[in-house]
């Protein structure tokens, strides 16, 4: 069977919103051939669901189905959501909604429909990521149906009640077909977007693409869009894809279906570390950081319906097994081999549809049990677990399909047929503050020096780190400190000191519970 490689022709869409803003130009161009643009204002208007916003405040509005939301928060605190709303049997759109009051109200910014890109007008599987870095929201989705332009992306300021227009983009493989779940990530640099497909001879396979802002264009170094020819890690057919991110890596977690053996649970993970991602490595004749055949995998279990979230150097998945919600967790490393130590704990027992959300130490787990809407926090990494709080207010009308509810750190999103309706509500449910510690760019020359961040909301005091040196290192191998306060936002410039050597080394930092390594040349006293 061929091997996939460097994998598709890619047909393009940019569509440019009207009232372009500096981050959004009216210029941006279009790399890529057939162009397509579409011009759709934001909507802004409020969501009057409901006449009462006490306890559980309902935010899809039509009395047709709305299944699969997907949240997260930008850096205002704004709350984001998206899902799949079956206006009719022939059309299913995704509403983009948002409170700026932890959940109270809501308004509707935009509708977004596959029509405007030649679609089938059935758009469904949505994932919304916030990017801190670049403070921009991204959002995917897939259309099944459609002939052509099968994956929509999209980007959007991260202040979504200011914002005037999306920068949408959809692209298809010219002998794709069968796109099912989609799911999107993004490391400070790129944009990630990932969808399950048939591709001749393989069925239900990832493809995986590397964007970056405004103007979409593939990483230097990389191919840009890429299937898993199932040559490192065979786990296809896959399904129920979800996505995240930390410090160091980015996640693919999913079901699968391999050799008919029973339904199983697994993880794929690349490097989130923008030198080795721009570093152009080849392994096996493909692109060794990007591409997602190379991407390292592990099955985690027989089970269903996973969750994935990250934080710090860590990693939480979460899904179904034997008819209970278990958590298993790991710290990872940035290389390609990720040094997963997996631990699992159970969330509880009889229950379904979890969803996770991961925040330094703390662990949040949403998930149904009963037809009520069950939460759970773990301040441990998600070794231990405390007391179950129901977060509907209506009893035995949750929804408890695969993909039913997402958590983020202000609530959950949910899905409730209260009314006789598959509707989509929110629950507030604001986890603590809390630390984030983060290891930013690493940087040669007398030594080698890190930046250490906090990237959470809570201060981070007495943060202990290490530089360590693997190669040949005379001088300088460790060297190790304390940082005293580390305030939410702050980052601090940590040093080894003069290192004396030669040749190849690879230097670690640790700070907290995150960890980042990176090759250098050590030249005497210089490094490189």
């Amino acid at each position: 069977m061929e091997k996939i490689n460097r994998k598709i022709l890619v047909i393009g869409v940019l569509f440019l919103l009207l009232g372009a803003s500096a981050m959004l130009s009216a210029s941006a161009s279009n790399t890529t051939t057939g162009p397509i643009r579409r011009t759709i204002p934001a909507i802004s208007q409020d969501i009057v669901a409901q006449t009462s916003y006490v306890g559980n405040v309902q935010i899809s509005t039509v009395e047709t189905p709305d299944f699969h939301p997907r949240m997260t928060t930008n850096a205002l605190g704004d709350i984001v959501v998206v899902y799949e709303e079956q206006a009719d049997i022939f059309t299913t759109d995704i509403p983009v909604v948002y409170s700026a009051d932890d959940g109270a109200t809501w308004t509707q910014q935009y509708l977004i429909n596959s029509l405007d890109f030649q679609g089938s007008g059935i758009l469904g599987n949505p994932d919304i990521i916030y990017n801190a870095a670049q403070d921009l929201l991204f959002l995917s989705a897939v259309d099944p149906n459609a002939d052509m332009y099968n994956e929509e992306m999209y980007l959007c300021p991260g202040d979504i009640a200011a914002s005037t227009e999306m920068n949408g983009y959809a692209i298809s493989g010219t002998t794709s077909t069968g796109y099912l779940y989609g799911a999107c990530t993004c490391t400070p640099d790129y944009f990630l977007s990932a969808t399950t497909e048939d591709y001749p001879g393989y069925e239900s396979i990832f493809g995986l693409g590397w964007f970056t802002s405004p103007d979409w264009a593939y990483p230097p170094a990389l191919g840009g869009f890429y299937y898993d020819g199932q040559s490192v890690f065979p786990c296809a057919p896959v399904a129920n894809l979800e996505m995240d991110f930390n410090a160091n890596r980015v996640f693919l977690a999913f079901e699968s279906t391999v050799n008919e053996v029973g339904t199983q649970v697994a993880i794929k993970s690349g490097s989130a570390d923008k030198a080795l991602i721009d570093s152009g490595e080849q392994q096996n004749g493909m692109d060794k950081y990007g591409d997602v055949e190379q991407m390292p995998g592990v099955f985690l279990g027989f089970g269903t319906d996973p969750d994935v979230s990250g934080s710090g150097s860590n990693v939480a998945v979460v899904f179904v097994q034997e008819g209970n919600v278990v958590c298993m967790r790991s710290s990872c490393g940035a290389l390609y081999e990720p040094e997963f130590s997996w631990q699992t704990s159970t969330v509880d027992t009889g229950a379904s549809a979890p969803s996770v959300y991961m925040q330094g130490n703390n662990v949040y787990c949403a998930y149904v049990k009963s037809g009520n809407l069950l939460y759970k926090v773990s301040t441990d990494g998600g070794a231990t677990w405390g007391a179950a709080q129901q977060k509907n207010d209506q009893d035995g009308t949750v929804v408890a399909e695969p993909g039913s509810v997402d958590v983020c750190k202000l609530g959950i999103a949910f899905t409730d047929n209260r009314n006789g309706n598959k509707d989509i509500y929110f629950a507030a449910a604001k986890g603590a503050a809390a630390p984030e510690i983060a290891i930013g760019a690493m940087k040669g020359g007398i030594g080698v020096s890190a930046v250490i961040m906090n990237n959470g909301d809570a201060a981070a005091t007495n943060v202990a780190w290490t530089i360590t040196t693997a190669g040949t290192v005379f001088i300088g191998k460790e060297k190790s400190g304390t940082i005293a306060t580390l305030n939410p936002g702050d980052e601090v410039t940590i040093k080894s000191g003069l290192m004396l050597g030669f040749g190849a080394i690879t230097v670690t930092v640790k700070a907290g519970t995150a960890t980042k390594s990176q090759d250098f040349k050590l030249l005497l006293i210089l490094v490189q």
